[in-house]
């Protein structure tokens, strides 16, 4: 087996049809069209729906496709609730030697396997591999969303391969992404510090810090824009209550991923240096903006990534007090915050923003 596709979800039972019927369409090259070529791993992460009885009968379906006898289609359950959690146990249950991560809202189109395996091949070094990836928005976004749509995985770095640079965490998000599975049991800790999503928090990361583990271990991780999917982007992901939360999750995990490959007083310092650049950022655009800068979404959102990245050392430090600082009572701050800043609307200083590119961290 060279590869396996894991597809982690939770409560996903309604979305992995249309995930599945992609996988449909694969064309792959002769060499590529065997049996125990590519398998696809679904992983319920503790899901609360019938997701386990979506499997079976998409199973039965599945064997009546054009890859039924040469593709199989597996289940795995994984009890313990986040997005690390579920990673690990596609690690764990997968046979392939490289593993590709789909998430159940990511549609991939028809060379995206054979262009998988072809990559893989071609650079038997690397530690990861990402794709390309595009928004397909059930509904129109709001103006100038592209300025921050990044920060929903959507990447599209280009026709040319490229290696990332971690040094700085521009890395590939999770959906889409592809790992050496022995390389990733021989370097990723099975209980990382960064759990990413649950149910009940956006604190987003585990991804990156997978990466940054291969990464620490010497192993390349780059850009392959012949893995081309699209990612479904529901109305509800376009509103204010999804997205500042959103924000404020990714900016909590950047201190934690940082001291990954620090240690000692280097870690102090990266604390440090994090504080006082979030706390900068803050300041800047409420000296540029005032309370109006809650009329524009783009800049409510930077914010509350600045905001939960100048508060990402005290969740790095003390890891239990990522329960108290939710994005609740970051919301309560920042609204005091608002309330006795001296500049009106009238007199901001509205600037056009300018995003991180690439986006700094993956939602994931």
């Amino acid at each position: 087996m060279k590869l396996t596709i894991a597809i982690p979800t939770f409560n996903g039972a309604p979305r992995l049809a249309k995930v599945l019927e992609h996988f449909q369409t694969q064309e792959l090259p002769e060499a590529w069209a065997g049996a125990d070529t590519w398998e696809i791993l679904v992983v319920d992460n503790n899901s609360s729906d019938d997701t386990a009885v979506a499997v079976t009968q998409l199973q039965v379906d599945w064997a009546k496709g054009p890859w039924g006898d040469r593709v199989p289609l597996r289940y795995c359950f994984e009890p313990t609730a986040g997005l690390a959690h579920a990673r690990q146990r596609a690690i764990a249950e997968a046979k392939g030697d490289w593993v590709g991560f789909i998430d159940d809202d990511n549609w991939t189109e028809p060379q995206w396997v054979a262009s998988a395996l072809t990559f893989a091949v071609a650079h038997p070094d690397l530690g990861a591999f990402g794709s390309r990836i595009k928004a397909a928005y059930e509904v129109e976004p709001p103006k100038n969303f592209e300025e921050i749509e990044a920060f929903l995985a959507i990447r599209d770095h280009g026709d040319n391969e490229h290696p990332f640079d971690p040094e700085h965490l521009q890395l590939p998000p999770g959906a889409g992404m592809v790992v050496n599975r022995q390389r990733w049991l021989a370097t990723v800790p099975a209980m990382m510090s960064v759990v990413g999503r649950t149910a009940d928090t956006l604190i987003s990361g585990s991804d990156y810090a997978a990466l940054l583990y291969l990464h620490r271990a010497g192993h390349g991780i780059a850009y392959n824009p012949g893995m081309v999917l699209h990612h479904a982007i529901p109305a509800s992901r376009l509103e204010r209550s999804y997205l500042l939360p959103l924000a404020y999750g990714i900016g909590m995990a950047i201190c934690q991923l940082r001291f990954i490959n620090a240690h000692g007083l280097r870690r102090w310092e990266i604390a440090l240096r994090t504080v006082v650049g979030g706390l900068r950022r803050i300041i800047m655009r409420l000296w540029q903006h005032g309370p109006g800068l809650r009329a524009n979404l783009n800049l409510t959102f930077l914010f509350c990534f600045y905001l939960g990245g100048m508060l990402s050392p005290l969740l790095a430090v003390v890891p239990q007090a990522g329960t108290w600082l939710n994005y609740q009572r970051a919301r309560s701050f920042t609204h005091f915050l608002l309330k006795l800043w001296p500049l009106s609307p009238s007199l901001s200083r509205p600037t056009t923003p300018q995003p991180p590119s690439p986006a700094p961290l993956n939602p994931s």
